[in-house]
């Protein structure tokens, strides 16, 4: 019922020419890298170089298909209170969502116990909880309400309800080491908003932090379900032309996990880690200034 429900939108959204435009940049100027069920399109934004998929969703329809559809198993399931005292006894270890090796990630560039992280897209909190037991000062937003209460108040998160009020805060405003997300700019129509609240967030000299699907042609060529990556759920698709283009002016890198070598550059240039091939994308770059 779902997929037919989608198709069904795709068919009424696909008679309206705004759904066709970049959702990132308002663009009309796209070219079709891959397309499915005949009507839903993956495209590259001529412009900001985005992959998008066609037709577009607004941002209340992005927010009110998180709260209400959305489901992804562990991702978006409340634990009970039995599940969830098992999975704090043994700080998620062995779970789907054990994050040591996002917590060994970032410690490998530079995030050390004490460093003030803000977890973009937190779902029920299993990750911003996992960074406070790693000694971090984690602070999170999630857009589906259900999800960030039960962060906050089952795991004790600190959370922010409205973005654009904690960017207009003194207590968050250039106040953080890293902006961290996994798994969630594939979520959101226009990442740009989340760049520019990290930019107001993170400290000067802080740290972009970001894995999502790789979207990238070298995975495209070696993972034989790429196109599945895309769609309903992920109404964008993230690679490394993309966030080349939006952090052009800042020292950055790029890998596909796992990764051995972490590492960004001292000056506004880029670093390719390794072959981009695996599923995983792993993005950094460093805040120099104002800007990207």
């Amino acid at each position: 019922m779902g997929k037919i429900n989608y198709l069904a939108r795709s068919i009424v959204r696909s008679l309206d020419e705004a759904r066709l435009k970049c959702p990132n940049c308002g663009s009309s100027a796209s070219c079709v890298v891959d397309r499915k069920y005949v009507l839903t399109k993956l495209r590259r934004c001529v412009d900001c170089g985005l992959l998008f998929r066609t037709p577009t969703d607004n941002l209340e329809e992005n927010a009110k298909f998180y709260e209400k559809s959305y489901s992804q198993g562990f991702t978006t399931r409340l634990p009970n209170r039995e599940e969830l005292d098992e999975l704090r006894r043994s700080n998620f270890a062995g779970s789907e969502k054990d994050y040591r090796y996002y917590v060994d990630s970032l410690q490998r560039i530079g995030i050390k116990p004490g460093a003030r992280i803000f977890d973009f897209g937190c779902s029920w909190g299993y990750g911003t909880y996992q960074f406070g037991q790693a000694g971090l000062e984690a602070t999170a937003f999630e857009v589906a309400i259900s999800r960030r209460t039960y962060a906050e108040r089952e795991l004790g998160v600190s959370v922010v309800r409205d973005m654009r009020e904690a960017i207009a805060d003194p207590t968050h405003c250039q106040s953080y080491d890293c902006f961290f997300s996994a798994h969630v700019l594939e979520h959101v129509p226009t990442p740009q908003h989340a760049f520019a609240f990290a930019l107001n967030l993170l400290k000067p000299g802080g740290i972009f932090v970001s894995f999502t699907p790789n979207g990238s042609d070298p995975c495209r060529k070696a993972l034989p379900a790429w196109s599945r990556l895309w769609g309903e759920v992920h109404p964008t698709f993230i690679d490394n032309i993309f966030l080349d283009r939006s952090f052009a002016n800042s020292p950055r890198a790029f890998g596909s996990s796992p990764l051995e070598d972490l590492r960004l550059p001292a000056c506004a240039e880029a670093v390719r880690l390794d072959d981009l091939s695996r599923p995983e994308l792993f993005f950094a770059a460093r805040k120099v200034g104002n800007r990207w």
